[in-house]
């Protein structure tokens, strides 16, 4: 049971990660990457703290405590991440009112996530489908953000 609820909480920790980190720098050039026009989305900007649950067929209720982590958006960069490299790529950037959608893939994880803003609050999901010992498994991980106010200097 231990191996089992170990696993869980590594995959846990690995889908969390990839959503703070955006997977890096990698971003597909501008042409494929829909931005807003200023002051379309309807978003407050600077610091934001968003709560994650997560959630995976097969893993014990209570295994996966939400988690809570502070970021800086803006209206011109609007999805959660941070400055680390991984070998991710994030694509399908696209914003439709105030829903903004992407994908990103790495090399053993697919992940579609989506935010819709309500100017100082925000709810998301992201799907993750990761491939482990030749079967694929899906996650489910929901996002609740709210605006702090502006980003530390």
């Amino acid at each position: 049971m231990k191996r089992f609820s170990g696993f869980f909480m590594a995959i846990a920790v690995i889908v969390f990660a990839l959503v703070m980190a955006g997977c890096s720098k990698k971003e597909e050039p501008a042409t494929s990457v829909a931005k807003p026009a200023q002051g379309t989305l309807n978003m407050e900007e600077g610091q934001w703290e968003i709560t994650t649950s997560f959630e995976m067929r097969g893993m014990p209720a209570g295994m996966a405590k939400p988690h809570t982590a502070t970021v800086c958006l803006s209206k011109q960069d609007y999805v959660p991440k941070s400055t680390e490299q991984t070998d991710c790529t994030m694509q399908d950037t696209k914003v439709d009112g105030n829903t903004v959608s992407w994908s990103v893939v790495c090399r053993d994880s697919t992940s579609k996530g989506r935010v819709t803003y309500a100017g100082s609050t925000f709810d998301g999901l992201i799907e993750t489908t990761t491939k482990d010992g030749g079967k694929d498994m899906t996650s489910r991980m929901t996002m609740n953000g709210k605006h702090l106010g502006p980003c530390p200097k």
